[in-house]
């Protein structure tokens, strides 16, 4: 059932299914649990769902030892416009309003005259049905992850070729969607190949007041890019590293020195955002959204690595409705206690399990041989 954002709860969790084995003394039941929890975006990112799982934790260990449990409620938090105003301005001007209009209404012109219609044509290769007219859309995740030792494999790999994990699964994501695009195809993509995506972008330490890890609320951005991919990029190990450390100077680059990850927030300035969702919904109708992924990385986290707690959290995959967020598929991605969860979300109105499991398999294949020496 949807989310009721004037009654609440925004939040509900539900028990999908209990099994049971007994220790190899037979003197102990151990219990596997699966919680699904459902949180409006509204009050909370990806981040903020891990930390309440880690308080999840932390209550149900002093409720099994007896000790007392003291829940306070979270104090409300200024939304992440206010926590920008220092970098992002305190409005736009009447030109950025104007011009931002006349992008918007110059891209519904051009769709108007066009003949043929423009079209992505790398979107084409999906199996998409976007329509206005399409049936009630949901969100379906592929649930991966790497073992402890590719994931520690690929944290020592990154470092000595002087690239952040992020680069290096950015560029496994980018080679694996170019060689989809042109599978069983008899002509090579032309060189170099251009992928357009999107990616994540966490501002709590931007903020002010800083916003700490801990704290509930939406404390992200968004912001695309474009990606060139050359043929030699998979031909070796070594080519393979070069092309990760490009890709980590881009990200880089964007968001230490051009603070293009603030453009979406300036941008809701000039526009409101049931405006820019109805421009992606156009977008998506008439062929014309550009990414054709998001990657969202939440980084290291951990719970409870110490082991103090009787209950063991043995993973998590997050994943957001994104039916209505039209690139082809979403990657979720974060290390818990030094194992790395990989979860694809998407949409059947926009692609097939079968395109999603193929997209992320290929990409973590791609990772374990990089690092296999």
């Amino acid at each position: 059932m949807p989310l009721d954002t004037g009654r609440g709860p925004l939040w509900r969790v539900t028990l999908l299914k209990e099994t049971a084995q007994l220790t190899c003394d037979h003197k102990e039941t151990l219990y596997k649990n699966t919680l699904l929890f459902t949180f409006h975006h509204m009050i909370s990112d990806a981040l903020s769902i891990f930390e309440f799982l880690k308080k999840l934790v932390e209550f149900v260990g002093l409720l099994y030892y007896g000790e007392p449990v003291v829940v306070k409620s979270l104090p409300f938090r200024p939304v992440l416009e206010d926590t920008m105003q220092h970098l992002i301005g305190s409005g736009p001007s009447i030109w950025e309003k104007i011009s931002t209009a006349a992008a918007f209404n110059s891209r519904k012109l051009k769709v108007a005259l066009c003949s043929p219609k423009p079209r992505n044509p790398y979107l084409s290769k999906f199996h998409s049905r976007i329509s206005s007219h399409s049936v009630p859309q949901k969100t379906y995740v592929v649930p991966r992850n790497m073992t402890k030792e590719e994931t520690t494999a690929l944290t020592r790999c990154s470092k000595a070729n002087k690239c952040t994990v992020h680069g290096a699964i950015m560029a496994a994501t980018h080679l694996a969607i170019s060689q989809l695009l042109f599978e069983g195809s008899n002509k090579d993509f032309k060189n170099p190949l251009v992928i357009d995506s999107a990616y994540t972008v966490n501002v709590r330490k931007e903020c002010q007041p800083k916003i700490e890890s801990q704290e509930f609320g939406v404390y992200v951005t968004f912001d695309s890019l474009q990606i060139k991919i050359h043929s030699s990029s998979v031909s070796t190990r070594e080519s393979f590293w070069d092309f990760a450390c490009s890709c980590t100077r881009e990200i880089h680059s964007r968001i230490r020195h051009l603070g293009s990850h603030r453009n979406l927030l300036k941008l809701f300035q000039c526009v409101n955002p049931e405006t820019v969702c109805a421009l992606s919904r156009f977008n998506a109708d008439h062929g014309l959204y550009r990414e054709l992924f998001n990657l969202t990385n939440l980084g290291s986290l951990s719970i409870d690595p110490e082991g103090k707690f009787p209950y063991r959290f043995a993973g998590s995959h997050l994943a957001m409705q994104s039916a209505k967020i039209n690139y082809a598929i979403g990657h979720n991605i974060f290390t818990v206690n030094d194992r790395l969860y990989w979860t694809v979300e998407y949409s059947p109105e926009v692609t097939s399990k079968f395109q999603a499991e193929k997209f992320v398999d290929l990409s973590l294949r791609i990772l374990v041989d990089a690092c296999t020496p």
